[in-house]
């Protein structure tokens, strides 16, 4: 006779799997209370776990599965010392143990309270799980309904017994299993302490950070042809509001590529930045074409526009369904990408026409801002890793303080808005140059903030006569004051904190430039 422990959370196709076990052996079922109810109304004969250590379930079922007389019947050997004292203790010897976990990351997703999250981490089913897999050499550990199948099959070719080849990769399964869950668990509390460290301190940074990626899908290469790549996730459930991964889904074209994957992450931070309807184009990590309106069609006729040359092979995003006629302009040119929320049935036909052209249809939730993430890492090779808070969510327009010149008029309120949305978005130096939704100028990665400017600026042009001017970081000298007061940009948005600022306040109001201070930096490497 096979003796069974099962206590799962998950019970589909439990049922099934234990009749297909009773083909080989008859079988003794010990269950925790609510397990052994569903046991039992399928059929099933099954002893309580509470029968077993003549001891009750106490604390509302919090203490059940750790006794003695468990988990010796778990982790004893095959050996006649073993045995022996199972014998003189009357315990009963575990064959199999059918465990699955509180469905801890589900709950995630519900937004519990911190109180409601603790009642669903799991002790007893990962103690079962450890003691089970420690065990492989004689006890077989199941803890996911997708194993009962490799079981059964392994059992079908081995004249009803396990291999012990299965039942050691059961065993590395499972420690994968509790590993993964603590993870989850420990990621959460991280969050918790995170929020909790207001003065961003780095106090709440993990003393020890253990990453564990787990492979999606191999890539045809990486950034460069000759370049192995594969796409991995990270299964501490970082963003578990997004319940499955990724987070869209790919409609048509060829299979994605590493760089479609940077450029895609790319492209949707800018677009959640955004109010919609908004269109965004994205040219080796940095936007291109960036812009608002009243529809997505005018949206992405505005971005298209700042640099139809850089938007060649460039990915393509809305925050808004695409119809027909846009599908239409889309594939005017060459576009590696196009990704929005929705697609009206037409659209989808006028995209298949271009068979290569990737259409993917995204979670809407990836277009709304969202948390900040609690933390995020740089692996610097040999000089090890950077662990660093994510960056704070930007302060609000109206608290920018106006320190030179007029405050800017109402109407050019969404554009403050939009400028200091996007520029954050940049590669440092970083200058960009807006009006009424529009992006009109990039000056993006420059070693020098004068030379940003001077790329900017002569991407906008005439346009950038009365134009929103944006700078991730504050500017070191005046000469950059001197450069937008001679392409007659009327404001200027900057986080502000250098030495120099008196001078560069000084050389607005002589310009008669607006000058607002964020009091915030957004420097990206």
């Amino acid at each position: 006779m096979r003796t069974i422990l099962v206590s799962v959370s998950d019970k589909s196709g439990l049922d099934k799997f234990l009749k297909r076990l009773e083909r080989f052996d008859a079988i003794r079922l010990i269950a925790t209370r609510s397990t052994a109810r569903y046991l039992e109304d399928c059929g099933f004969s099954c002893m309580k776990v509470e029968e077993l250590t003549n001891f009750p379930e106490i604390l509302s079922g919090r203490v059940k599965t750790l006794h003695p007389r468990v988990l010796a019947g778990i982790l004893s050997r095959p050996s006649p010392e073993d045995r022996h004292c199972l014998s003189e203790l009357d315990i009963l010897e575990i064959d199999l143990v059918v465990v699955n976990l509180y469905p801890f990351e589900k709950k995630l997703q519900e937004n519990l309270s911190e109180a409601e999250m603790v009642e669903h981490i799991d002790v007893g089913g990962v103690t079962l799980l450890r003691a089970a897999a420690k065990n492989f050499e004689r006890v077989a550990v199941v803890c996911d309904p997708e194993q009962y199948d490799s079981v059964i099959e392994n059992m079908d070719a081995n004249g009803g017994n396990l291999s012990l080849s299965l039942r050691k990769r059961l065993a590395y399964e499972a420690f994968q299993r509790t590993s993964s869950y603590d993870r989850q668990i420990s990621a959460y509390l991280c969050e918790r302490l995170s929020e909790e460290d207001e003065e961003g301190t780095g106090a709440s940074l993990p003393d020890a950070l253990h990453l564990r990626l787990v492979r999606h899908e191999a890539l045809r290469y990486g950034e460069n042809p000759h370049q192995a790549a594969g796409w991995y996730v990270d299964d501490a459930g970082r963003f578990p509001e997004m319940a499955a991964f990724p987070p869209f889904n790919q409609l048509q074209g060829k299979e994605i590529s590493a760089n479609n994957i940077t450029d895609t992450c790319a492209l949707l931070s800018v677009l959640r930045d955004l109010a919609p309807p908004a269109a965004c184009i994205i040219k080796h990590n940095n936007p291109c074409g960036v812009a608002t309106g009243e529809t997505v069609a005018e949206a992405f006729e505005k971005a298209y526009r700042t640099d139809p040359v850089s938007a060649f092979g460039g990915i393509y995003g809305f925050s808004g369904t695409v119809d027909g006629a846009l599908a239409a302009r889309i594939i005017e040119g060459f576009v590696e990408v196009v990704i929005a929320p929705s697609f009206d049935e037409e659209a989808l036909n006028v995209l298949a026409r271009k068979k290569n052209l990737r259409v993917l249809l995204v979670d809407p939730r990836l277009l709304t801002p969202g948390p900040v993430g609690p933390w995020k890492a740089r692996d610097l090779k040999e000089l090890g890793w950077i662990v660093e808070k994510e960056m704070e969510p930007p302060v609000a327009p109206r608290d920018f303080k106006c320190v030179a010149g007029k405050p800017p008029a109402a109407d050019y309120a969404s554009d403050i808005a939009f400028a200091w949305s996007v520029v954050k978005h940049l590669t440092s130096n970083a200058i960009f140059v807006a009006r009424n939704g529009e992006s009109l100028g990039f000056g993006i990665g420059q070693t020098s903030r004068i030379a940003s400017m001077k790329i900017a600026l002569a991407q906008a042009g005439a346009s950038a006569k009365g134009a929103v001017l944006a700078s991730d970081a504050f500017f070191p000298a005046t000469d950059n004051i001197e450069a937008a007061a001679a392409a007659g940009i009327s404001i200027i948005v900057q986080p502000g904190g250098s030495l120099k600022d008196p001078d560069v306040i000084a050389a607005c109001e002589k310009a008669g430039i607006t000058m607002l201070f964020t009091g915030q930096r957004c420097f990206r490497h």
